[in-house]
Order: C-alpha cells, then structure tokens, then sequence
C-alpha cells in the first residue's frame, strides 16, 4: 500500500525477492551507495534503510499521518532500539518540527535523529546538494547537521527502528563534521546561546571551548580536544577544564606533556599534585610491562591483561600494543583496526602512525590511512 519500488545497493543474493531493483554497487562507501540511490529513486519520498536495520510493525502507517498532520515535514525520524548481543536499549528522541536548531546546542545530532528508519523527501537533495563521499561513514548525519537550519524535521513518536551497530566505527568523520559545523554556525547564537556572553565573556567563551573540547573528546580525538581545552584556559583559566588537558594529554599517551601542567602555578594543590603523578606513573608502567612482555614473545599472556587494563586505561599505547600483538599472531585485519584506533586518539606519534602504515601497505588501505590524518590534522 505504501511502498512504490525497492532499491539496494548491493549485489542480488539467492533465494531474494525478484522485486527489487539491484544496483550492485561493489563499494563500502555509504555516502556513494546512497548518492546512487538518490539518482535511481523515482518516489518524492525515501526511506533508508540497512542490512543491519528493521523497521517495526506499523512504523509506514505512522508515517503516512505525520505526513498528513505536517506535510510541510522533509525528514521523518523514528525512536530507535539499539540491539547488541541480547541486550536491547531504547532510545526515545525529541521532537524538533520547528526547532530544528535547538540540537546546535547540544551536539552530537546522532544523540536525536537515527541514521536508519528514517523518511526524507528527494527534493532537499536537489535543493541542498547531495551526500558528501569524503564522509563514507557518517554522511546522513553530516548532511544534516550542516544543513539543520534549512531542514523541516519531524517526530513519528509511536514508531521505532531496531539497529544492530557495527562493532567498529570510525569517530573521526564525526569529529571533522563537528569542527566543520563550528566553522558555519556562530558560537554566541547558535552553539552555546545560553551562556552569559554579555555578563561575562571571558568566561563563557572558556565554558563553550570546554564544551567543544568535550565533544572531540567524546569521539576519541584528543589532538583538536586539546586545542580547545588550551584555549579555554587562555580565555578563563579554571581547574575543572585544567583536569580535562591533563587527562586528554594522558589518553593521547603524552604523560610528560600531562606532567608539565602538574604544579601549583596551574591551581592544583600538594595533594592533587601527587595524585596525578602516582597515577600517571602507574599506567606508565603498566605500558611498560605489556611493550616488555611483546619483545619477550609472551603474546597470549599480554592479551589477556590488555582485558584488565583497558577497564582503566584506553589510551593510545594501549590500541597500540593491540595492534601488535595481532600482527604478530596473524590477524592483519584486527591489527589494523587498533592501530587505526590509536592513530585517532594520537595522530602524532611516529611509532604509531608508522604501524599502521606498514599494515596499510598490505591490505591495500594506504589511502584510507592518508584521509585519515588529514581529516584530524586539518
């Protein structure tokens, strides 16, 4: 009753419904499928849907009355239900039909629209461009974001989405996409309006640059995370954001940039002098015992505490040392996920870069590695 043709990206399978259109597209990249998509549909309104996506029972006829009650809506958006293993997590989202901008001020936008199960009108492409294919992995939301003030969104309340998320994401189109917004939307009336610019700028400009360094950090990249938090001490220094560098620099694997900052001229007392630096040099010989424990030949051994550690360290060393033990047990693929990992969280070290170029090199991703550092480092 609803739906006029179905297309999919991918390549016709046995045992398939001889009543979809193939394409057969043999790329990973979900901003290329989608463009094809757009060139292909015939239909004003689209539904995206993925291998790992299931809508729920009555979710097109909720949609054909939001559709009726706000026709001027052009993106549809379900709840969804988060599947991993057994475990299910429902996430009920806000309405935004004529708010759309209120989710500049608390970003990321994936915390209010999903990326499948969601109805959109072909037209706001045509109108606002399409997909960027830079952004392979995060190119709806992008998208989106970059365009939220230009964009009708609208709630299907009773409606939800099932999603399985793949176990491996990569933060750092999320994180360009964040710096990239902030260099379209305005800080003082778009991002963070509810700060007290007139009263006190100083301050609230440190309280917004914290804000920001909280978000990269959030998705892992603590080089530009720490940008800001340094700016954010230069505009208003405090402790609170003081705690966060010291931090950010200790999952880089920075520990003597994070010890630098550990002094009284910086408003930390004796005791929270100590603290740190007992800490600091707790992980900094754990590190040490599992890169001893590697050279020693002793992989399943050093496998088996990367468990217990990572529960209270997940910097870049840690993602490092990962990567070698699989290399060194066989898996090229597992090794180069870490490293790519630990490149993300710390762009600037050589040893790991260089790692994880080497096992570029093999698996033919020498490209993807160079998109990589640029996108952090740009």
């Amino acid at each position: 009753d609803f739906i006029a043709e179905i297309i999919y990206a991918g390549k016709k399978e046995n045992n398939i419904e001889e009543d979809i259109r193939y394409l057969n597209l043999n790329t990973d990249n979900k901003a290329l499928q989608r463009n094809k998509l757009l060139e292909e549909a015939n239909s004003e309104f689209i539904l995206w849907l993925s291998d790992n996506s299931q809508i729920e029972e009555g979710l097109l006829e909720e949609f054909i009355e939001v559709l009726e009650e706000t026709p001027d809506a052009e993106v549809i958006y379900p709840n969804e239900i988060v599947v991993i293993e057994n475990n299910e997590q429902i996430k009920n989202f806000a309405d935004l039909y004529n708010n759309e901008s209120l989710v500049l001020n608390d970003l990321p936008l994936e915390k209010h629209i999903p990326e499948y199960g969601v109805l959109t009108k072909k037209s706001i492409f045509e109108n606002l461009g399409k997909f960027n294919e830079d952004f392979k992995e995060y190119e709806f939301h992008r998208f989106l974001l970059l365009n939220i003030k230009n964009l009708k969104l609208k709630l299907s309340d009773l409606s939800f989405v099932r999603v399985k998320p793949n176990s491996f994401i990569d933060t750092s189109f999320a994180s360009k996409t964040y710096r990239d917004a902030l260099n379209i939307y305005s800080l003082e009336k778009d991002m963070f309006p509810h700060l007290s610019w007139d009263e006190n700028r100083e301050l609230a400009q440190s309280t917004a640059y914290t804000m920001i360094g909280d978000a990269l950090a959030s998705y892992h990249d603590f080089y530009n995370a720490t940008d800001y938090y340094r700016k954010a001490l230069i505009s208003f220094h405090n402790k609170h954001t003081l705690e966060k560098l010291i931090k950010a620099y200790v999952d880089m694997g920075l520990f003597e940039n994070a010890k630098q900052l550990l002094s009284k001229e910086q408003g930390l007392s004796e005791e929270e002098i100590e603290k740190y630096k007992s800490d600091i040099e707790k992980i900094e010989k754990l590190i040490s015992e599992l890169e001893k424990g590697v050279e020693e030949g002793k992989l399943d051994e050093v496998l088996f505490a990367l468990n217990d550690v990572i529960q209270i360290y997940q910097g870049a060393p840690i993602y490092n040392i990962a990567g070698v033990v699989q290399f060194y047990k066989g898996d090229i693929q597992s090794a180069y996920r870490f490293f790519y990992k630990a490149v993300i969280i710390n762009p600037l070290e050589e040893n790991i870069l260089r790692n994880l170029t080497d096992v570029a090199k093999q698996i033919g991703k020498e490209e993807e590695v160079i998109a990589l550092v640029k996108r952090i480092l740009e």
